[in-house]
């Protein structure tokens, strides 16, 4: 039995990832703020440490038992860059330096996003990219003493995702989607069942970061097909047994312009949209794809489920609460 970490274990692929660690004899510390979910976490036997990264507080006590770590706590969206930055990039410097500061420091595994490579992997066009790049050089920083893996998951799908379906399911219904820009999109998607065996074969195997070596010990992971928008709303289409939707090429400035209004709206209730100015950035560029190959060579990783497989689990009426 291993002493697993998991940081943000409240989160959608923090739960999946809890499950399985715990489905295959390990023990399980997470770090995380109260909430309803630390309370569903303890009863199913995990060591709560209540805390979080931006402040610190329980960060050492939450590694000082861990054999390995896996790091998925993040913010995806903010009211500012500098949020972004003080969760993603910071957060992360505090968990590796209190990991450094151990006298055999554990490995690490972070999760952390194609967003960080930026499109055809010439580097972040967002601030959210821009703060999980400067995650992994935290980590990188690191390296001499921690020995750690990167992963960098396309578009993540399956059971509880909070982000993409709830925003197709009313506008497949309705039978109209709108499309960034004249560009069809390439996107790389994985399910998060998948996702979450490779974040844990990385706590077991494959190369760890180096600090002059911005590739070796870095993932991109994948389901090994090229997604493109219409047939992601088709998909979706299908599967709640609609039409295929029509889907409106919406001019990019009209986006931004939309974006902007959402933020401003946003902002009145103490909320971040998730079409924001930041998200747009990231969509005037069509090509988020990535192959596994490395993955598949040094971690012995395999997708196993389609998009198609993860929409049937997601609408299943036990498998979400979507709308």
């Amino acid at each position: 039995m291993t002493r697993v970490l998991v940081t943000g274990a409240t989160g959608f692929v923090g739960g999946h990832l809890v499950r399985a660690a715990l489905a295959r004899g390990h023990a399980v510390t997470a770090l995380a703020r109260p909430s309803a979910r630390v309370v569903a976490l303890r009863a199913q036997g995990v060591h709560v440490v209540e805390g979080d990264l931006v402040t610190g507080r329980g960060v050492k006590e939450a590694v000082r038992d861990a054999a390995v770590v896996v790091h998925l706590a993040a913010a995806v969206k903010a009211r500012s860059a500098a949020e972004l930055w003080a969760v993603n990039r910071d957060g992360t410097a505090r968990l590796v330096e209190a990991l450094a500061a151990r006298r055999v420091p554990p490995r690490l595994v972070h999760c952390s996003s194609l967003a960080a490579a930026g499109p055809g992997g010439r580097g972040p066009v967002s601030a959210y990219g821009a703060s999980k790049r400067a995650a992994e050089d935290a980590i990188r920083a690191h390296a001499h003493r921690v020995p750690s893996v990167i992963l960098r998951p396309g578009i993540v799908h399956g059971p509880g995702e909070p982000a993409l379906l709830p925003a197709l399911l009313p506008l497949v219904r309705l039978g109209l989607v709108p499309r960034p820009g004249r560009a069809a999109g390439r996107y790389s998607m994985i399910h998060v069942t998948d996702l979450c065996a490779a974040l844990l074969a990385a706590t077991e195997r494959g190369a760890t970061v180096r600090h002059d070596d911005p590739l070796t010990g870095v993932y991109p992971l994948s389901d090994g097909i090229v997604h493109h928008w219409p047939g992601i709303c088709a998909a979706v289409a299908t599967a709640l047994g609609r039409r295929t939707p029509t889907v409106l090429p919406i001019p990019l400035p009209v986006m931004t312009a939309i974006a902007t209004l959402a933020e401003l709206l946003g902002r009145t209730r103490h909320t971040v949209p998730a079409l924001n100015r930041d998200k747009v950035r990231e969509m005037r560029h069509p090509d988020w794809t990535c192959t596994y190959d490395a993955a598949a060579r040094d971690l012995g990783f395999t997708p196993s489920l389609t998009f198609a497989d993860g929409l049937k689990a997601a609408l299943a009426p036990e498998g979400s609460d979507l709308p």
